[in-house]
């Protein structure tokens, strides 16, 4: 009887599998690693989500919620029973904020006049909001986060 003798060439499925995964990781790292900048866009896209929270729990509270910049941070805050602002600790979603180093508000605009730093943006519990921009600097890049009396908000890079 003959023994048949199969010589096996090539790779196994699960040996390509782990390449592959091992490949993709280090990719991310690297495109993570590149895709930073200088951290102004990752704040300005997490201040237009809070705008966004921060309009919904004024709806659902039935009560006005503000925001206020000192340059280095920023906070809201809500109207109380006895229609004082207070300073919102809504969990961690609109909870006050320390902007990252390099990174500050620079600049906002109600109804396109330009207001200084400190005034309040209010965000009505009919969420009909007066048109605002929120200007982020970055070492190397500038944000605008805008929001619109129809409620919607967006982040726009501005070019220098």
């Amino acid at each position: 009887m003959k023994n048949s003798v199969r010589s096996q060439s090539g790779f196994t499925l699960l040996e390509i599998l782990v390449v592959t995964a091992i490949i993709l990781i280090a990719t991310s790292f690297t495109v993570f690693h590149f895709n930073r900048g200088d951290g102004a866009q990752a704040a300005a896209d997490r201040l237009m989500l809070q705008f966004e929270s921060a309009r919904d729990e004024a709806i659902a509270r039935g009560r006005a919620v503000a925001w206020t910049s000192d340059g280095a941070g920023y906070q809201f805050w809500m109207k109380n029973e006895r229609q004082e602002w207070e300073v919102l600790n809504a969990g961690e979603g609109l909870r006050a904020t320390q902007l990252a180093d390099g990174v500050q508000v620079s600049a906002q605009t109600i109804n396109q006049q330009n207001r200084p730093l400190g005034e309040k943006i209010i965000l009505p519990a009919d969420g009909v909001i007066e048109s605002f921009e929120v200007f982020l600097n970055g070492s190397q890049t500038q944000w605008r986060i805008s929001g619109d009396v129809m409620g919607r908000f967006a982040v726009q890079q501005v070019q220098r």
